[in-house]
């Protein structure tokens, strides 16, 4: 069998030129010593690679295909231990291997699918921009030495063996591999069958003349790197392997090679019409002369249609005419009033195509399923449509990712994703920044998700070179094509992305021209389309424009980021990372009528995701923006070992690759197993399909807004719940609310007024929960809440302590004031509370003393600079120098006032009163010059016996929250142990606050303790480790236990940002900054007996 080379350069050849190999520090001189090789030309994409198609399993009956199950397909799973053997490098391959009387009995062995370097074979790479296979320094670098490959690049060696079934002998055998990084040959009994790249598409051959009865051998040769590479510069892990499932398949001689099913709605979304292309293949000499395709659709397993759409076989076989072009809808199923698909109801037909002989016999039978519905743009208000309605697109960003697996996920890793993303009230996903599996495109239409279906090109260290350089033409080409090719009939699928951060240049134009002419049915997005030079309207932007602040030229339009002239070939405006006011100017602009999209946002960095309520309070008032998707889904930790055996999850370098980008993968809003973050708790409340407003809540008046798009809020069953502080008093069902989508309508609860106690705060909860099973959750499942303080609290009044016998000593070093149970401490060296004993037990482990600094936040490093920037306080607490100390007593106690300062800059007052009851009242009165810059945090930190490890609080959670992340966090009573309310971040930085904090204590198992009673809402904590440590330290285990708790009593905490991790923008906003002035803040210290 000849080899077929897929994709000839244009108008490009290599020509010669001298490089260097930085693994071996040798020249390579391409115009005498360089042999080509087939991983390193642009002109050789694949060799013998079949056409890529969206339907592999071919089905021998209707009833089989109807099952939509591949067990009863004629498929084989080749998945398992294969053989396999590692070489570091790619001279002097020794192909013996593929022989079949080769000797591998000293092979080892390897799973597949797999990541090969997470078995120990060459090191992971992490890079961001980076390239590790490349040496140059970026976009038309001195030599360019692209395509090539600049260090030592590794192999891997398979071999597996497999048996064809008997009943497969008279049809052909396809052997498909769903995904391998990054290029391949196949060679099945010592044959060379063909060769491919691309590391996140199929590849097919055709085997059927190199198998043979019994025992096959089947051997790959798989290169880490490839030219292909250079179009995979994605912000990941570099892994290489066969990542995805490989299978055997057999088709009959005459075959359904493929079809396009493409929906389309008329009569006002009352009549469905499904359009389908069939094609066909044959492979012999058989005659379709009396053959025909028939075409049913089921629901539920029923035929919908009355009888089977047909067409004759030699219509399907028809030649392309020299004008105009084939009729694509060979096969129109007309279905009146059809069940419409959409993200909120994912309602899914079956189509089974049968191919039928001249003796009326089903040669094959081919399914796939479908969904009815209609994606369109609103020209005139840049409105997203789907089915007619205004939709906002509210999602995630998602590499394939696990701790344990890398890239070589298995179908509950998929599951898990798609489940997670419906329970947390996600409607969509981007494929960042590759095709993804198969599967999970199913899982995506069955559970209901709106997937951005993107193209596996990011050639972001070079910019737009590759689109504008012919040569690389047909590679983008492919990648682009393939994918539509293979994912065409999905219906979650409801835009086209280009790729990601690849420039801009004809390739993207010739791509988008192909897919608009292929599939008109789905938008194209790509967000590096953006402003044409030619163009009359076009701003030249100023060096650094894309992170400049916010400035309008004369006629009132935003320059940066917000070019009106991005090519017309894409359908939306596409934006990274915009600030809200970036957003808000670019739909503000009378330039732009296209909907506008945040294809990433919210760079959820570590400790992150702050401002998210602005960004959504924006967006549902505005019709052109649509939403956007979150970077990103999972942090990218891969899990590893220390010398001494402890596991942790590694970031880039820690393999010792070079180079790397460090941890700046680390941005999910799941862990690197793919548990729930605080992030995530947040977003399902920021995107929940409820929302509620009070209108009066005295008369318990609430106004209820359905914010789903074609879903009546009847789904959901509502109640609602009455607290005195953390307890329920009362409680009802308001039943299922029958609001229409978008619309709202104001409810009244039945509360009676209890008798009012004074001190305590009442709350009114509201929530909906699911009334049936969901596949991706049980009947039950909250999916909405709200919770309001009620207007009826009154204070207490204040129990004015007798001074009993209080007694003071005071030495040159310490102020002690004693009672019968009680001693309190202060060392007047360092002005400082440092013990605080009741009942003989210490209660204190560390001195209560001033802090305005943090374990700085991936944010904080990258955005903030808060290192540079907020230097002065990271050791302004320690620099505080004694101007006062001094005591007296009062009816009410023993004052004890210490006063100190900072270069005449800070003022940190503080006063405490020990009464006779045990309690120390703590008063703070800080000053700080308005010329210094924000703080951390203004509060206070001390240590607490390890004893103490039973916290009970009354403020917000259970999860961790901040100033600019807390709207999700309800304020209740809440227990759990100290060590259960840290987060662990991949990088360990600030974690587990807790904001509007009423009341903290730290209680022992025998119930003595210590109680933090703040006069105003508090920002509590409480770590096992110091928080220098916490600071420096680079993995989690660095972090060193100390023997006793740090608990930070904080007036104020700045938020955490998160509009991006590298520039200004990704500070918190202003309004969540603690501002330097006059603060003044009180709580009290109480022991628990």
């Amino acid at each position: 069998m000849k080899f077929k080379i897929i994709a000839l350069t244009c108008f490009a050849m290599i020509s010669g030129c001298s490089l260097t190999n930085n693994n071996q520090s040798t020249t390579r001189n391409l115009t005498t010593d360089y042999q080509q090789k087939d991983w390193e030309s642009t002109e050789v994409i694949s060799r013998n690679r079949l056409p890529t198609r969206a339907a592999p399993y071919s089905y021998s009956s209707v009833s089989a295909a109807l099952s939509l199950d591949r067990e009863k397909s004629d498929y084989v799973n080749l998945n398992g231990d294969w053989l396999f053997q590692f070489q570091y490098d790619d001279e002097n391959i020794d192909q013996s291997f593929v022989a079949q009387d080769f000797d591998a009995s000293n092979w080892k062995t390897l799973p597949v699918p797999s990541s090969v370097e997470l078995f120990g074979y060459d090191i992971p790479f992490y890079t961001n921009t980076q390239l590790p296979f490349y040496s140059g320094g970026g976009a038309n670098p001195l030599p360019n030495t692209t395509p090539l490959i600049t260090r030592a690049n590794p192999v891997s060696k398979y071999i597996h063996s497999f048996n064809v079934p008997k009943n497969w002998q008279d049809k052909e055998v396809i052997l498909h591999f769903g995904g391998i990084s990054s290029a391949y040959y196949v060679w099945v009994n010592g044959q060379k069958v063909g060769y491919s790249q691309g590391s996140r598409l199929p590849a097919e051959f055709d085997v059927t003349d190199y198998v043979k009865p019994g025992n096959n051998k089947l051997a790959l040769q798989v290169m880490r790197w490839s030219d292909g590479s250079y179009l995979e510069g994605q912000d990941m892990w570099k892994l290489s392997g066969i990542h995805r499932e490989v299978l055997l398949l057999a088709r009959p001689k005459v075959a359904i090679q493929d079809f396009f099913a493409r929906p389309k709605l008329s009569n006002n979304y009352q009549t469905g019409h499904l359009m389908v292309r069939p094609f066909l293949t044959v492979s012999d000499n058989s005659k379709l002369k009396g053959w025909r395709l028939d075409a049913q659709l089921y629901r539920n397993g029923n035929a919908v249609l009355a009888k089977a759409a047909s067409v004759k076989a030699n219509m399907i076989m028809q030649q392309y005419p020299q004008r105009e072009n084939i009729q694509f809808d060979l096969l129109n199923l007309t279905v009146d009033k059809p069940a419409l698909w959409s993200a909120e109801q994912p309602n899914l037909y079956t189509l089974v195509l049968s191919l039928i002989n001249d003796k009326g016999e089903v040669v094959e039978a081919k399914s796939s399923r479908v969904g009815f519905r209609d994606v369109k743009i609103n020209s005139e208000t840049g409105e997203l449509l789907v089915n007619g309605k205004s939709i906002k697109i509210i999602g995630a960003n998602r590499h394939d990712h696990h701790a344990i697996r890398g890239k070589a996920l298995t179908r509950a890793d998929m599951e898990n994703d798609v489940k997670l993303m419906k329970q947390y009230n996600f409607n969509a996903v981007r494929t960042a920044h590759y095709p993804n599996d198969p599967h999970f495109l199913d899982l995506c239409d069955e559970y209901g998700l709106y997937v951005m279906d993107e193209a596996n090109v990011e050639s972001h260290l070079f910019g737009g070179q590759f689109s504008n350089d012919p040569m690389w033409v047909p590679a983008i080409m492919d990648r682009i094509m393939r994918m539509v090719q293979r994912d065409k009939n999905h219906p979650s699928i409801i835009s086209w992305s280009l790729g990601n951060e690849s420039g801009m240049g004809p390739a993207h134009a010739a791509a988008a021209g192909w897919i608009k002419d292929f599939d008109p049915s789905r938008f194209v997005h790509y967000e590096g389309a953006q402003g044409d030079p030619e163009h009359p309207d076009f701003i030249q932007p100023p060096r650094g424009w894309y992170w400049v602040p916010e400035t309008m030229d004369a006629l009132g339009r935003l320059t940066p980021m917000a070019n009106p002239t991005d090519p017309t070939y894409v359908d939306v405006i596409s934006r990274m990372y915009p600030s809200v006011d970036y957003l808000k100017g670019l739909s503000d602009s009378q330039y732009i009528k296209r909907p506008i999209l945040m294809c990433e946002y919210e760079h959820a960095m570590g400790n992150s995701l702050g401002n998210l309520d602005e960004f959504w309070q924006l967006i549902w008032q505005r019709k052109d923006l649509i939403g956007g998707y979150i970077w990103d889904w999972m942090d990218q930790g891969l899990e590893h070992t220390t010398k001494d055996g402890v596991k942790f999850l590694a970031y880039g370098g820690d393999f010792g690759d070079k180079p790397n980008s460090k941890a700046f993968n680390q941005n999910g809003i799941v862990d690197a197993y793919g548990n729930p973050s605080p992030e995530l708790e947040h977003a399902k409340y920021v995107f929940q399909p409820a929302w509620f407003n009070a209108v009066d809540l005295d008369q318990g008046k609430i106004k209820v807004t359905n914010r789903l798009f074609h879903t009546n809020l009847n789904q959901y069953q509502f109640a609602w719940q009455l607290f005195a502080d953390g307890d329920i008093i009362q409680q009802g069902t308001l039943g299922k609310l029958d609001i229409e989508p978008q619309a709202s309508k104001v409810i009244k609860v039945n509360i009676k007024t209890p008798k009012i106690d004074a001190g305590v705060r009442y709350w009114l909860r509201i929530f909906a929960n699911t009334t049936t099973d969901f596949i991706w959750a049980k009947a039950g499942h909250e999916v909405a809440k709200e919770k309001f303080e009620m207007p009826w609290y009154t204070a207490t009044q204040a129990v004015t302590p007798t001074l009993g016998d209080l007694v003071v000593n005071e030495s040159n070093q310490h102020i002690t004031i004693s009672h019968s149970q009680v001693q309190v401490k202060f060392d007047k060296q360092q002005g400082a509370l440092v013990k605080y004993q009741v009942n003989g037990k210490d209660l204190m482990a560390a001195p209560l003393k001033a802090n305005f600094w943090r374990a700085q936040t991936d944010n904080d490093k990258g955005a903030w600079k808060s290192h540079n920037k907020l230097a002065f306080w990271k050791t302004a607490a320690e620099q505080l120098t004694l101007d006062a100390i001094s005591y007296r007593k009062t009816p009410q106690g023993v004052r004890v006032t210490i006063k100190q300062s900072v270069q005449d800059k800070v003022n940190f007052n503080h006063e405490y009163l020990v009464s006779d009851n045990g309690e120390v009242r703590v008063n703070v009165d800080f000053t700080a010059d308005k010329s210094l810059p924000p703080l951390k945090r203004l509060g206070m930190q001390m240590g607490v016996a390890s004893a103490l490890s039973d916290v009970t609080y009354y403020g917000r959670g259970p999860f961790e929250n901040y100033s600019d992340r807390n709207s999700s966090a309800e304020i209740a009573v809440y227990q759990a142990q100290a060590n259960d309310l840290i987060y662990h971040y991949i990088v360990p930085q600030e974690n587990g606050n807790r904001t509007d904090v009423d009341w903290w204590q730290l209680a022992s198992q025998q119930g003595y303790g210590l109680k933090v009673d703040g006069k105003q809402a508090l920002s509590m904590s409480v770590w096992p480790w110091s928080q220098k440590n916490l600071d420096e330290a680079l993995h989690t285990y660095d972090l060193v236990e100390q023997g006793f708790y740090t608990l930070n009593i904080d007036m104020l905490q700045s938020g955490v940002g998160g509009t991006d991790s590298w520039t200004a923008l990704g500070a918190p906003l202003d309004k969540y900054r603690v501002k330097p002035g006059k603060h003044s803040y009180q709580f009290t210290l109480k022991p628990l007996h």
